[in-house]
């Protein structure tokens, strides 16, 4: 490309000495030019660029322009998909635009009208252009040359050189520059895959649940997937947590659009919602609140969501749906249905949005799936079709392997298709109790009320009459307490609860691993007094390793 132009051979008689001369002169002078071009070419494509940082390349990059192309700067602005503007990265020579952090709308001035045409462009005279970063004007840059830069023929960015005195920029001008471009095109674009990766992973441990609960009854599985093969940041969530009044909240939703500002929003509506039910709200007042949060954030994003209660000692579902598809309920006997009576507005979308709850039976048996779109949205097919094969996939999903029924339902969904969007699944099945409840619980005075339900709904069905399923859970209420508060006092640890029946008799066994402090809280102290009133017997046993108190009751005064 910058090799010398070839010469018409001729006779040369018809030369003269001084002709001869010149043209010697003139064929060594373009060699020079060309040995440059090539020794410039050579230290673009230098292979030792790519084992620096991100920003150790494009700093040396652009400095290796700078000197090839005679430049007094150069400089790379990145593309924020998110807000349609391109951010100033690195610069040689006028760095005053990374560091005021100069932004450029898309399609608007030099830069922008460069990554929005996707095409080199000049500027000859910048007193006679539209460029709205006035660094360069402040800077005295009369010319310009600028080529967006491409990964597989997407614009990510703009790289563009300056002069301060006026310059005509050819064809070889053009072709170096694009060659940088596309140079630090491969650095960035794997700098921003690692990037991404990172972020993506550190938002999915602190934004996703670290452990689904462990409840006698219940089972919980999850599958949280980025779509494609591209690790990629999206807004799609899920939540399960215990409430205050013994109830379990199961959330599960998604923010419109994808990046890194979708992932924020839907960090603040997640820790928003559990703020507003952990408070005590009930499902519509914490969605109406929500809602008016999202609102006054002023990104223009609203997101999906739908919230449920579960209630263990009823069998119960609430369900608040804000604009998100219906969770999948099927019933004991293999009766799958969407729960999809009521759905209002998503959140975000408009003021004074009225939300319904309803309420649906979860019986023993009983499976509910939560799930976003892009577990049933495929190209080509409406979204009932998808939903339609939701339904196939959760009776299929039952009589399957041992292994947890999200993942089960996952493979049969995805089994002949290709992820195309982010992925949330929840799945909550309630199980038997058996004759036999066992459970360890963190050592926290929340888990007492959800401890109380659980135990409520196993005692019912091992046929306690309604004086003996209040003493026992009263009494094992009172023993819980005891271990949270006394064995271990702010210390982070976990309780173990044993319920057993033999007969008509159950026998409540609480453990802990701690030490019983010696000087208790103001007020406390009758929780062995009462325990001793409700129950037949009561037994305490403490020793270094813990405290083991075991008591019994008669499920039934009948004879």
């Amino acid at each position: 490309m910058w090799a010398r132009k070839a010469t018409v051979a001729m006779d040369p008689e018809h030369y003269s000495t001084s002709q001869l001369h010149e043209e010697s002169e003139l064929g060594a002078s373009e060699l020079a030019v060309s040995s440059a071009r090539l020794a410039h070419l050579q230290s673009i494509t230098d292979s030792a660029l790519g084992y620096m940082s991100l920003e150790e390349m494009l700093s040396e990059l652009l400095e290796r322009i700078r000197g090839g192309l005679g430049a007094d700067t150069a400089a790379i602005l990145l593309l924020d998909e998110d807000r349609d503007v391109l951010l100033a990265r690195a610069a040689r020579g006028l760095e005053e635009e990374v560091r005021q952090g100069v932004q450029v709308p898309l399609a608007r001035g030099f830069a922008g009208r460069v990554a929005a045409e996707r095409r080199p462009i000049v500027i000859e005279d910048l007193d006679h252009a539209d460029v709205v970063n006035p660094i360069l004007r402040q800077k005295g840059i009369r010319s310009m040359l600028g080529v967006p830069v491409q990964v597989e023929g997407r614009v990510i960015g703009v790289m563009h050189i300056g002069t301060l005195r006026r310059r005509d920029f050819d064809g070889d001008d053009i072709a170096l520059l694009q060659l940088a471009a596309d140079r630090a095109a491969l650095g960035i674009d794997n700098a921003h895959r690692t990037e991404q990766r990172a972020v993506t992973e550190a938002l999915q441990r602190t934004l996703l649940p670290e452990a689904l609960p462990q409840l006698p009854g219940i089972v919980f599985s999850a599958r949280y997937l980025p779509a494609g093969t591209a690790v990629r940041i999206g807004g799609d969530w899920y939540d399960v947590f215990p409430l205050p009044n013994g109830k379990i909240a199961l959330v599960v939703g998604d923010v419109v659009g994808r990046g890194v500002v979708a992932a924020t929003v839907m960090a603040e509506i997640r820790t928003s919602l559990r703020a507003f039910l952990l408070e005590g709200h009930e499902l519509v007042k914490a969605m109406t609140l929500l809602n008016e949060l999202v609102l006054t954030m002023g990104r223009n994003r609203g997101a999906t969501v739908a919230t449920l209660q579960l209630d263990l000692e009823r069998s119960e579902l609430e369900l608040v749906n804000a604009g998100h598809l219906p969770p999948l309920l099927m019933s004991p006997h293999g009766e799958v249905r969407l729960l999809d009576d009521v759905t209002s507005m998503p959140v975000g979308m408009r003021a004074a949005t009225r939300y319904e709850s309803t309420r649906h039976p979860f019986d023993t048996g009983s499976v509910l799936l939560l799930y976003t779109d892009g577990l049933v949205e495929r190209r080509g097919e409406s979204i009932e079709d998808g939903l339609e094969r939701l339904r196939g996939a959760a009776l299929l999903a039952t009589d399957d392997d041992n292994s947890p029924l999200a993942d089960r339902v996952y493979r049969a969904m995805i089994r002949a298709a290709t992820l195309e969007d982010d992925l949330a699944l929840l799945a909550v099945e309630s199980v038997p109790l058996g004759e036999t409840l066992e459970a360890t619980l963190p050592a926290r005075p929340a888990v007492v009320a959800g401890l109380r339900r659980t135990l409520g709904r196993w005692l019912a069905a091992a046929g306690a009459d309604e004086e003996a399923l209040f003493d026992v859970t009263l009494s094992t209420s009172e023993a819980a307490t005891n271990a949270i508060e006394h064995a271990y006092g702010l210390r982070e640890s976990t309780f173990t609860v044993r319920c057993a029946r033999e007969g008509g008799q159950v026998t409540v066994t609480v453990t802990d691993k701690g030490r019983w402090r010696a000087v208790r809280p103001m007020g406390g102290g009758r929780g062995l007094e009462i325990m001793r009133r409700l129950m037949d017997s009561v037994e305490v046993e403490r020793s270094p390793q813990g405290t083991v108190v075991t008591m019994t009751r008669r499920l039934s005064d009948a004879p």
